[in-house]
């Protein structure tokens, strides 16, 4: 009983997070577009939970939407916001993201259009 108890408590504790991306995650450069330079973003950092995310600005949101990882959460290919367009930044027009991330990075880009990519750095707290 006292090993399948142990076994228990280690899945979840490794399933929790699979990903990585839960966090707070700061900009640190945008790229692409037409001149490659890409565009002074209305937000300057970006945090995930589970299943939602701010945009942030001076460490208040501007904006709350949701997202999903795609095709699973163990290895994700895209990261796909589920939320509508607005105008709080270029960010949410295109909704289907490509995916990097490592312990410390995060890398976003888009596949058409503009072909933005967004370099986030992880916040230590």
């Amino acid at each position: 009983m006292a090993s399948f108890s142990w076994m228990a408590c280690e899945k979840s504790s490794n399933t929790e997070n699979a990903t990585g991306i839960t966090g707070t995650w700061n900009l640190v450069a945008v790229s692409g577009g037409i001149t490659g330079q890409g565009y002074a973003a209305k937000f300057d950092a970006i945090r995930f939970d589970d299943t939602s995310f701010d945009l942030l600005k001076n460490k208040a949101s501007i904006y709350n939407g949701a997202y999903i990882l795609q095709p699973n959460a163990v290895t994700p290919d895209s990261l796909k916001i589920t939320s509508a367009p607005t105008d709080a930044d270029f960010f949410l027009n295109i909704t289907a993201k490509g995916i990097e991330i490592d312990k410390n990075r995060l890398v976003l880009t888009e596949p058409c259009c503009d072909l933005y990519s967004y370099e986030f750095s992880r916040t230590v707290n």
